[in-house]
């Protein structure tokens, strides 16, 4: 049986048989998803984090999946864990079930349909749905050795894809493209789209920052010391056109603290002295090109 045949039966299954027919398929886990007194440590609040347990199986291309996501959430997540109080039965290894990414996939879709959107629809349309038409549809291999083989295991050309993933909103009652140049149509669309709003919020930029730079130039020794900070943190922060990791990660107020070791004329003339240079700061202290930084 090809695996687009299997992946079409697997669909017409209900919840409880896809994950009966996918444990004699890969057999059952060996190991809990979380350590039992790790996690019971967690859920007093002793650790910050919960120790997993030997599970994986992604060097074999599979993932791992709770069978009682039918009835929580991200039972995965340690944050949904603990927020709704998850008991560790639900992380046991014979809770577990083993899939491909299509398995997996359709796993979702009918807790979708069984529990009427309440559960499975998330991770379905967010994550495993999107991933599908990532590999197989756009056709990019991803890059992570154990995501490479999660994608061979479970490969479909792009039309089977189509079809499957199509399928998979008929099973949820959604709608999906037509055909599969109707598709890659929409795709080519929304990447145009994508590229004007870039443009536009380049442009943008780019007026913004002229315009800080004309307040810069009316300012002078005489201005306050917020205005002379603030235009300098603008510039050559916020709309710095080479963005490196202080300017991606510094906020006004740090800034300002790392400004008061200078007088604002200081900092003034530096600034203006970037302006006129029309390079981006360089250095821990003023220069002949930049602006006294930190």
């Amino acid at each position: 049986m090809d695996s687009y045949k299997e992946y079409s039966d697997l669909l017409s299954k209900n919840y409880d048989e896809a994950v009966e027919l996918l444990l004699q398929k890969y057999g059952p886990a060996k190991d809990d998803y979380f350590r039992e007194f790790s996690y019971q440590r967690f859920m007093n609040g002793e650790i910050k984090n919960i120790t997993k347990g030997k599970f994986t199986r992604t060097n074999e291309g599979l993932y791992c999946h709770h069978i009682d996501e039918i009835k929580w959430l991200k039972v995965s997540d340690q944050n949904f864990v603990k927020e709704y109080k998850i008991p560790f039965e639900s992380q046991r290894r014979n809770r577990l079930v083993y899939c491909d990414l299509v398995e997996h996939t359709i796993l979702h879709v009918l807790i979708t349909k069984e529990t009427s959107f309440e559960y499975g629809y998330p991770g379905y349309e967010v994550f495993l749905k999107r991933l599908i038409e990532e590999w197989y549809l756009d056709e990019r291999v991803p890059k992570p050795e154990w995501m490479k083989k999660c994608y061979m295991k479970s490969f479909l050309e792009p039309q089977k894809t189509f079809e499957l993933v199509k399928e998979m909103q008929e099973v949820i009652g959604e709608s999906y493209f037509n055909a599969l140049d109707d598709y890659y149509d929409e795709k080519k669309k929304r990447e145009v789209k994508i590229l004007q709003w870039q443009e536009q919020r380049e442009q943008r930029f780019l007026e913004d920052r002229s315009r800080w730079i004309e307040k810069a130039k009316q300012l002078n020794h005489k201005s306050s010391r917020g205005e002379i900070v603030t235009a300098s943190y603008f510039i050559c922060i916020v709309y710095e056109t080479v963005v490196d990791s202080f300017a991606k990660s510094i906020t006004f107020k740090e800034y300002d603290n790392k400004m008061k070791r200078y007088t604002k004329e200081k900092v003034l003339d530096d600034l203006l002295v970037y302006i006129e240079s029309g390079n981006g700061p360089d250095g821990e202290q003023s220069n002949d090109k930049g602006v006294s930084r930190y």
